[in-house]
């Protein structure tokens, strides 16, 4: 994953300007006033060395100044992870996005890069009690938008990764395994984890 991002950078960095292609080229590099964005997501994470995977729903408000944008985002979901199944998952962050590149073959759409970074705090309500976990997020994505008639309808395609401080071993270890699991061997400071997901802005 890591490899990836640094590719995406890398190309991102040396890629040509937005292509020009009719009087909409200066918006299409320009976020809407403010958005707002329903995705489908999935995505798991380390804790030490147990893995939980959490499915959901997000939902996006965004609002949008030249190339930037500043975000809130807030996840619905549930956490496959202990003996009986999971829990509810709950995460709420927050965030800036920045419009690196805008492909625009004609007047009526544009291929279109981002990338963003962010913060945020999840709780997951396990049957033998809750975790919350801080994390810092960075990611990518592309999306297809509309640009006829000033209708901004956009497609996307999105992919984070996510770093959290570790939480307490046994902690984990009682939620998750209740004795079912092997020693502990990770003992990195922080947990790491990534999301994906697609959904529709407007």
């Amino acid at each position: 994953m890591r490899a990836w991002a640094l590719m995406i950078l890398i190309a991102t960095a040396l890629a040509p300007g937005a292509a020009r292609a009719g009087a909409d080229d200066d918006d299409a590099m320009r976020w809407p006033h403010r958005t707002t964005a329903l995705y489908l997501t999935a995505g798991g994470r380390y804790l030490g060395d147990r893995s939980v995977a959490a499915p959901g729903v997000t939902g996006e408000l965004a609002w949008g100044w030249g190339r930037w944008q500043a975000l809130v985002d807030g996840r619905a979901g549930w956490a496959f992870a202990g003996r009986d199944g999971g829990g509810p998952a709950i995460r709420a962050g927050a965030g800036v996005r920045w419009l690196a590149r805008s492909y625009q073959p004609d007047s009526s759409a544009a291929l279109q890069l981002y990338l963003d970074v962010g913060a945020s705090v999840e709780h997951l309500a396990l049957a033998d009690g809750g975790l919350t976990l801080p994390s810092a997020w960075a990611g990518w994505g592309w999306q297809v938008r509309a640009m006829r008639d000033h209708h901004r309808v956009m497609i996307r395609f999105v992919i984070r990764i996510e770093l959290s401080p570790s939480v307490d071993r046994a902690r984990v270890d009682q939620l998750l395994c209740r004795g079912a699991c092997g020693p502990t061997v990770t003992s990195s400071p922080l947990d790491e984890g990534f999301s994906g997901g697609v959904g529709v802005a407007w």
